[in-house]
């Protein structure tokens, strides 16, 4: 009897002795999984509210041209980005409304690194401040005229790959000296799809000839295309200024640059005391292209304040939906449409509102 208790004894010591290594051995697997996950980056990107700069304070002019005061403030709005998000970072992003998660590949896409996106996204900036500048200034009445045109990308298949480089400047088509994008597209299109092209470019200290062969535009009407992105370049403008941005990249600013360089150079005040952020993409004909993100910039310009925000045309319906109250839409195709805008009675401000 006493053997059979202690054979008992042992065995439910035995289950006991089990049950604790089973559940220590349960613990130490959940600590790994948590920790595992800590250190695991999910396929996706958060959005959320960046910083709002005013650009009147940041615009630099050098010489003796006047420049003029501002009652108000015109600021950019810029988007945070964490790429690295982890599977924690996620759980409370989830519960953040003003923070957005997006797959990762819409905005790297595969093949693509970070560093590489980081300096497409500067060299968009500086392309953004270019047009700004240029659109401004023909707006305010100087003669400004491209000096050259510079090849940008070479599109991957295209015929000029191999042919043509990055920083190629084209210098003549067809034996014609060029010094802007529409002398190189009027100089090509006279030739039919298919057709060999000859360039004279300056590469480095070298000028070199090349022949390119010619595909059709995927869109119609088809036209002869070499497959390049070119950029005119301004290498003297009639007035000496620079826009500081520090670390904001992309093109999304050039609307609120362009406005900024004319209150700043005008003695008329276009903020007219007010607080007016905006956004959109801005073309050399002064052109507001669509942007991404409006509903993380909108809310950055109302913690900032702001009572108006300038919207792209096409971003009119997102920013309807999501736009914090107490902030005026104001829709603009054109670098025109907000000049209208701002320079209309208060009464009238509604007059162009999303």
């Amino acid at each position: 009897m006493i053997a059979t208790l202690a054979t008992r004894a042992a065995r439910v010591a035995g289950g006991v002795v089990r049950q604790r290594v089973t559940a220590g051995v349960g613990a130490v697997i959940l600590v790994a999984v948590i920790f595992a996950l800590n250190f695991y980056q999910l396929p996706v990107v958060a959005l959320s509210p960046g910083p709002t700069e005013d650009v009147l304070s940041r615009i630099k002019v050098r010489g003796r041209t006047p420049v003029y005061e501002s009652k108000g403030q015109l600021y950019l709005t810029s988007v945070g980005i964490d790429d690295n998000v982890r599977f924690y970072e996620a759980l409370l992003d989830l519960a953040n409304p003003d923070v957005q998660m997006l797959p990762r590949a819409d905005l790297y896409p595969e093949g693509e690194t970070t560093e590489e996106i980081d300096r497409r996204n500067a060299v968009d900036m500086d392309d953004s401040k270019l047009n700004a500048t240029v659109v401004a200034l023909r707006e305010l009445g100087y003669k400004v005229n491209p000096s050259a045109t510079q090849v940008v990308d070479v599109a991957k298949g295209a015929p000029a790959e191999g042919r043509l480089r990055a920083g190629d400047e084209i210098v003549r088509v067809d034996g014609r000296p060029v010094s802007s994008i529409a002398d190189v597209q009027r100089a090509i299109g006279k030739h039919q799809p298919g057709e060999r092209v000859r360039l004279l470019v300056r590469r480095g200290r070298a000028q070199v000839d090349v022949t390119v062969g010619t595909r059709a535009s995927s869109e119609p009407p088809a036209r002869p295309q070499v497959g390049v992105v070119l950029r005119d370049e301004f290498r003297r403008l009639p007035i000496d200024l620079t826009i500081d941005t520090e670390n904001i990249g992309g093109p999304s600013a050039g609307l609120m640059f362009a406005l900024s360089i004319m209150d700043k150079l005008t003695p008329n005040d276009l903020t007219a005391g007010r607080k007016i952020a905006g956004t959109g993409e801005i073309s050399m004909e002064g052109e507001v292209g669509r942007i991404g993100a409006i509903q993380e910039k909108l809310i950055a310009a109302k913690r900032q304040g702001a009572t108006i925000f300038l919207v792209p045309a096409g971003n009119c319906d997102e920013a309807r939906r999501t736009a914090p109250a107490g902030l005026l839409l104001v829709r603009v195709a054109t670098l025109d449409d907000a000049l209208r805008f701002l320079r209309q009675e208060p009464a009238d401000a509604s007059a162009l509102a999303c």
